[in-house]
């Protein structure tokens, strides 16, 4: 559960538990470890509702009838959940305080005529902001909770700004995905999730119903059990070959060893006698950035952390962190060694383009003396590696090898941070072509607590590629045999991993 930093709300769609077993849901509360429990509106189910009640010994909110009302503090922080935004209206003369107001009425509506938005129940909630001591946040599980967008609303003429959050379960292909919300008394949310499969046995390498329902029938019921399970025990089961039952083992070593297990010798770059790896994090304003608005590096062998951010940002001065950045690397390194986690995936690609568009005199040093390495491609892509986070998500596999983040930066996350920026940048070019300069508002973005988030992702990064190197080889690996045997690895990586 959260500790000083706000309250840990897990929020559940029926139908994307319904199929879990009794462990498997108890697995879902003990990972995400929630002081609250919300299940959305969407595909309600009585029965699902009671399992849940039963399982967790904390508040289980619903979204129910209109007329249902209830407000619920956990580690400080207020919630007011409210079955509809009409029970916001009737509250007005004696609005609570409230940090959180969760109604699942309040969604965006789109008029086909006119290709207007609105957003429904929003008058009410605007209300409620005027009339209450608060300015609180609100929560919908009408929208998923990758929704993250401020609304404008105007009072009695006075203008009230509206910042709305989904928390329902994110769709993919596959499972949908659990979500909890780390929300702190100022408003702020941050989001993480997992799929709804990698839990309980499902949570094992390459395991799916059929090879959970044989794993057990046949005595293996958790994952310690598999862990503890000699491999010639495995590869004795109905359908699971050597392989598979390679993959099992380990994957339930890693889990419920909370530890790294690696399946191959290969050294992991850099080569420790010839380089000195610098750990490093950009932050930009989405998967296809228009701007680096900070760079945090990490030096082990100085124990230093050094960060290069643009607390003014604009898009007509994208390049200004990346320049601070390379000027002092090129100062302070011959040749530096980076390490980014899905570094070549996205960390080096946009890095080497901002630095050829807009510090060119640069771009030679880039390109002869700066060697870029990813451990979650040498680990997970080029399989030498299982490790132990539900996903392979940095900041999953830290946290499963006992990383735990603090203050402000635990109620942040990358995404977030990104729509934070993209709407200042918006703004801010909005403002510039408005003559009345008292429209402007104050930024969203609390810039220490931005640079707290970047330096907990390099530290748990230098302390995630430690451990793969302390980790002692493996002997007698067969993943290189029978391969016409199944390898999928449901928790090694996919979509939902990044």
């Amino acid at each position: 559960m959260a500790d000083e930093v706000g309250a840990e709300l897990l929020a559940l769609r029926c139908d994307a538990v319904s199929d879990l077993g009794a462990a498997a849901l108890r697995d879902v509360l003990e990972y995400f470890d929630p002081d609250l429990v919300y299940v959305v509106r969407e595909s309600a189910d009585v029965r699902v509702l009671s399992r849940v009640r039963r399982a967790f010994d904390g508040p289980v909110v619903a979204a129910s009838g209109p007329a249902d009302g209830r407000t619920e503090t956990v580690a400080g922080v207020s919630f007011v959940f409210a079955g509809s935004a009409a029970l916001l209206e009737d509250a007005l003369d004696d609005a609570p305080p409230a940090d959180f107001i969760v109604c699942d009425d309040i969604e965006p509506t789109t008029d086909a005529v006119a290709l207007e938005a609105t957003l429904a129940g929003g008058k009410s909630v605007a209300r409620y902001h005027v009339r209450a001591s608060e300015s609180p946040t609100v929560l919908t599980g009408a929208l998923e909770a990758s929704y993250d967008h401020v609304w404008d609303a105007t009072v009695d003429g006075r203008p009230v700004r509206l910042p709305v959050r989904g928390v329902a379960p994110l769709r993919r292909s596959g499972a949908a995905e659990l979500a909890c919300l780390t929300c702190d008394r100022r408003g702020s949310v941050a989001v993480s999730s997992v799929p709804a499969d990698r839990f309980g046995l499902r949570a094992l390498a390459g395991v799916g119903p059929a090879t959970a329902a044989r794993l057990r029938e046949n005595g293996y019921d958790t994952r310690a059990a598999v862990a503890e399970a000699a491999e010639p025990d495995l590869r004795s089961l109905p359908g699971i070959g050597a392989t598979t039952a390679r993959e099992l083992a380990q994957s339930a070593r890693a889990l419920a060893g909370s530890e790294v297990i690696r399946r191959t010798d290969e050294s992991v770059p850099p080569a420790a006698e010839t380089a000195t790896p610098l750990f490093v994090d950009i932050e930009t304003d989405g998967l296809q950035p228009t701007i680096i608005w900070l760079v945090g590096v990490y030096d082990p062998a100085r124990d230093e952390y050094v960060d290069f951010v643009d607390t003014d940002p604009s898009r007509d001065e994208p390049g200004a962190a990346t320049r601070e950045f390379v000027s002092w690397l090129a100062a302070e390194y011959d040749a530096p060694s980076l390490v980014a986690w899905n570094g070549h995936g996205f960390d080096y690609e946009h890095l080497e383009r901002f630095v050829a568009s807009y510090v060119p005199e640069y771009r030679d040093f880039w390109r002869e003396h700066v060697s870029t390495y990813d451990p979650y491609d040498w680990a997970v892509r080029r399989k030498n590696a299982v490790l132990p986070g539900r996903t392979n998500r940095l900041e999953d596999v830290a946290e499963a090898l006992g990383c735990e983040r603090a203050g402000a930066a635990a109620a942040l996350d990358g995404k977030t941070l990104a729509e934070r920026i993209r709407r200042s940048l918006e703004g801010s070019r909005s403002r510039r072509s408005d003559t009345d300069e008292s429209t402007e508002s104050p930024s969203e973005i609390d810039w220490d607590a931005a640079r707290g988030y970047c330096e907990a992702d390099v530290r748990e990064l230098a302390a995630v590629y430690d451990a793969i190197v302390a980790a002692p080889p493996e002997r007698g690996d067969t993943t290189a045999e029978n391969g016409d045997e199944s390898t999928s690895d449901a928790t090694q990586t996919g979509l939902a991993d990044f």
